[in-house]
């Protein structure tokens, strides 16, 4: 006859059965979260960059969907076409100056027909660094091959890295149209995904959900405005200087400006060589006029973010620096714009919760 369990080892036994259940409910789950992240990986940057661009096209696409009538398709389709016309056509000709561009250097580096102009010679009247400029400058231009000789190896991996950074160009602008058009699938559900955003805001943070969500979405805007807005706007406005003033690689010249004015870089910076490059080649007058247009264009980002961004929306330097880099590193060209807003929101984010009393 089999003995009865007493009362303390049927719990023990219930308890047993209870820690062995949690374990493999938890272990589904995380198998199945593991499976999807996976499955999503290669398209987390898209679809993250569609959700941002979304959310900040919405107040637009209120407008426009209340001007046509509440039709919500309609209403997607003509942001959608006017977001990739915007997109592609200027992103053509920059792929297809800076490939160029490139082509020539290689060709020329290649067949040794790289050389430096020689510097005219009122470099050296120069005050503080003509004569050190001047020497520099004609001991590169008459033996151009023989100065670069012991840094080859630097400059073949630079070339390869310049070579990646193209590729990554191309890839990000064509990432860009992909998450264009995801956003304004999102557009079409606004209504489902503003639901399901809330609900998922007061699941995690309970009553504070409302709070939270209103912080994120002032956060994108504002940053994305602020940040991304005003240095697309420099470097087209440097970028118009550049080409009609035939700087040469101005394309890749564009590219620069517009890394260094979303990570936060003083564009000032590159309008020290450029001017030195005017006033050696140009004529008085024209040098002069070019080097005061630069130099507006490399502050105007000082006049724009406060009129852009609203108040109390700043976030540090620093994070947005770190999140331009950072996400450049880890999601290639579409990151510098993912990583900045990104890290910016997650701040806000850290900043709303521990000023909560």
């Amino acid at each position: 006859m089999a003995s009865k369990l007493n009362p303390s080892d049927k719990q023990e036994n219930n308890y047993v059965n209870i820690a062995i259940d949690l374990v493999l409910k938890v272990g589904a789950l995380f198998l199945v979260v593991f499976l999807c992240f996976k499955i999503i990986n290669p398209f987390i940057s898209i679809l993250l960059w569609g959700l941002i661009i979304a959310i900040i096209l919405f107040p637009l696409f209120q407008r426009l969907n209340h001007w046509l009538g509440e039709r919500i398709k309609l209403s997607s389709l003509i942001i959608m076409v006017i977001g990739l016309s915007l997109l592609v056509l200027p992103s053509v000709w920059l792929v297809n100056q800076l490939v160029d561009g490139v082509k020539i250097l290689a060709d020329s580096f290649q067949e040794g027909n790289l050389t430096i102009p020689v510097p005219p010679e009122s470099v050296s009247d120069w005050p503080l660094i003509g004569q050190w400029l001047y020497g520099h400058w004609l001991g590169l231009s008459e033996d151009f091959g023989e100065s670069v000789k012991g840094f080859m190896p630097q400059i073949t991996a630079w070339g390869e890295k310049l070579l990646s950074a193209l590729a990554n160009t191309g890839l990000g602008i064509l990432q860009f149209a992909v998450s264009i058009i995801i956003a304004g699938i999102f557009l079409i559900f606004f209504e489902k995904g503003s639901n399901s955003g809330r609900k998922i805001f007061q699941k995690v943070v309970g009553d504070r959900g409302e709070e939270f969500l209103n912080v994120s979405l002032v956060t994108i805007r504002n940053v994305a405005a602020g940040v991304l807005g005003v240095a697309i706007i420099q470097s087209t406005l440097i970028g118009v200087g550049l080409f009609f003033a035939n700087i040469p690689l101005a394309a890749v010249w564009i590219i620069v400006v517009l890394v260094m004015s979303i990570a936060q870089i003083p564009v000032l910076l590159f309008n020290i060589p450029l001017i030195i490059y005017l006033f050696a080649f140009l004529d008085p007058l024209p040098a002069v006029l070019w080097s005061v247009y630069f130099i507006i264009m490399g502050l105007i980002d000082n006049i724009l973010k406060p009129i852009i961004m609203g108040k109390g929306s700043d976030v540090p330097m620093l994070v947005i620096f770190l999140g331009a880099i950072g996400g450049f590193m880890a999601f290639g060209f579409i990151g510098l714009f993912l990583g900045a807003i990104i890290l910016s929101l997650a701040y806000k984010l850290y900043v709303t919760w521990v000023s909560y009393e």
